[in-house]
């Protein structure tokens, strides 16, 4: 399944600016580098994958000053991983 999300804030600057929409599509193949929509606590977040291990993912916005994300929340479960964003793809790693 496919569907379009907005990116809210600056966390993943500069591949994705806030407001901009981008297609996910639900899978659960997602590898170190995916940006992905994660649930973190209640909210949907949109984040990179920056490594995975034993079935968890650690999570980094690009923009490392405007992005909370595993570096204060620690590991998160990769069954918390709901898509990874298929376009616009990215270059900035």
């Amino acid at each position: 399944m496919w569907y379009l999300r907005r990116v809210v804030g600056d966390s993943m600057k500069p591949s994705y600016k806030h407001g901009q929409v981008v297609l996910v599509m639900m899978t659960r193949e997602f590898r170190v580098g995916d940006v992905v929509v994660a649930l973190q606590g209640k909210r949907e977040v949109l984040k990179r994958i920056v490594d995975m291990k034993d079935g968890n993912v650690f999570l980094e916005g690009d923009n490392k000053t405007a992005s909370t994300d595993s570096r204060q929340h620690g590991w998160l479960s990769d069954r918390l991983i709901m898509a990874k964003v298929i376009f616009p793809k990215n270059k900035f790693k």
